[in-house]
């Protein structure tokens, strides 16, 4: 059989059509997508089908969608369609995967599978709905067929389904961590003063390409930590910085991983640097010992940050009781984002459906700077995935802006700051991915072999001088 990129048998997608038919009380049609043009049509960048119409067991097609019915059996009322190819196709890219074999992963008969153009007959007039990546080609196409943007009561089937990982889902998002571990070891083997940022995201890509992975997102590799996604690689490294390293793996089937570890360029942190870096660690181990079933994760967010502010105070950075901090949200001024995201055929997991996928019903966000930008606000259950991932970072423009700072001038200890900033510290952050189990099981964490604590981080530096 031709290779096809899948992480489950094809009953198992076959339920999960059935499933979400017993829910829909319209047609839904969900589409790959196109591979994106960079700078003319032919010239694309890798094309990645979308993750609903993956989940569904859709091959990864470019053009192909998926056709369900309200009360399709995962079969009968199921339709893949995919574009002919033709010989020219053939002659640039390969000759086409037969239908059979499409048939067979999708737990199709084959005389379900056919061509887009019959789509409007299959539809027969009806009022549909469709789901389909950021794709100019795909939004025209729903465009001129007449298709609808989903309801959120046809989303809300699709998200519970979503949420809960199953034993096939597990597998690949364990390959992805692991693949994820590997290329953060290569990277941290190279790091040295004097080496470039983009030297270091090279090794981490080359240790993704080498087990036939994707970068589950644009990889940040920086000395400026207190940068969230800063752009590019333009940095020598230098003794005395951090070096913060976020990235993933996208395994072959589709699924994510994400890590972050911070490590000193020198191969041994400052006292200042191994004080903040221990507060951080320990706000994410007690974050990552609370992801049990029925907890809330706004609350685990929160108990982050008064483990975030009690290590402030400890650090002369902050004055007062860690409690009445957090309770002030002076840790906002340091702790800029939430504390984690939904992961699974996305490294934001179903952010393509906004709040609805994240927040539970009858929640909304907060609205103070930091907190705001909090992703989850669900209660955990067994076979949810999520990161944990809380940082602190000297961000200059906070700093410079009296509206965020003037509140809490009774608590920071200024002349503290300035020297961190003046010093250029830039940010520390530590992400895991976590897999919530039943009560009776500590949460799995799938990057747990890559070590954070300070001795084990510091032993991962290369120390290798630059070629």
């Amino acid at each position: 059989m031709s290779h096809l990129r899948v992480t489950a048998p094809p009953d198992v997608y076959r339920q999960r059509r059935a499933q979400l038919a017993r829910h829909l009380r319209r047609p839904l049609v969900f589409l790959a997508g196109k591979a994106r043009g960079r700078n003319y049509p032919d010239q694309t960048y890798p094309f990645r089908a979308g993750s609903n119409y993956l989940y569904f067991g859709g091959p990864s097609l470019e053009g192909a969608c998926w056709l369900i019915e309200p009360g399709s059996d995962g079969d009968n009322g199921c339709h893949l369609l995919r574009v002919p190819t033709t010989l020219d196709d053939a002659v640039w890219t390969g000759e086409a995967v037969p239908d059979a074999d499409l048939a067979a992963v999708a737990g199709l008969s084959l005389n379900r599978i056919g061509d887009p153009t019959t789509l409007p007959a299959l539809l027969k007039d009806r009022s549909a709905g469709a789901i389909w990546p950021p794709c100019l080609t795909s939004t025209q196409w729903v465009a001129s067929l007449g298709l609808e943007p989903p309801h959120p009561d046809e989303l809300l089937p699709i998200i519970d389904m979503r949420l809960i990982k199953d034993g096939h889902e597990m597998s690949a998002m364990r390959q992805a961590a692991d693949f994820t571990v590997q290329a953060h070891l290569a990277a941290c083997r190279l790091v040295a003063p004097g080496r470039s940022e983009f030297e270091i995201a090279a090794a981490f890509s080359t240790a993704l390409l080498q087990n036939r992975c994707e970068p589950s997102f644009g990889t940040l590799v920086t000395v400026r930590g207190e940068v969230l996604h800063p752009p590019g690689y333009p940095n020598t490294i230098q003794s005395g910085q951090l070096l913060l390293l976020d990235g993933g793996a996208e395994e072959p089937g589709g699924y994510a991983s994400d890590m972050t570890r911070t490590v000193p360029v020198s191969g041994r942190f400052t006292d200042i640097q191994k004080q903040i870096y221990e507060t951080v660690l320990r706000a994410q181990v007690a974050a990552v010992n609370a992801c049990t079933p029925g907890r809330r994760f706004r609350d685990i967010h929160d108990l982050a940050a008064r483990e975030i502010c009690a290590g402030l105070v400890d650090c002369g950075l902050l004055r007062g009781r860690p409690d009445d901090l957090a309770a002030r949200n002076a840790h906002t001024l340091f702790y800029v984002h939430g504390l984690g995201h939904l992961i699974g055929l996305d490294v934001h997991d179903m952010e393509d459906f906004g709040d609805l996928a994240g927040y539970a019903p009858g929640r909304t966000r907060r609205k103070e700077f930091g907190s705001k930008f909090l992703r989850l606000d669900r209660d955990l259950l067994p076979g949810m995935v999520v990161t944990i991932e809380p940082g602190i970072y000297l961000v200059p423009a906070i700093w410079r802006n009296p509206s965020l700072v003037g509140p809490f001038s009774d608590v920071v200890n200024r002349s503290a700051v300035d020297n961190l900033l003046d010093s250029k510290f830039g940010g520390i952050r530590i992400e895991d991915t976590v897999h919530i189990r039943s009560a009776d099981m500590r949460p799995e964490v799938l990057t747990a072999v890559m070590p954070k604590d300070t001795q084990g981080v510091e032993a991962l530096i290369g120390r290798t001088p630059p070629s």
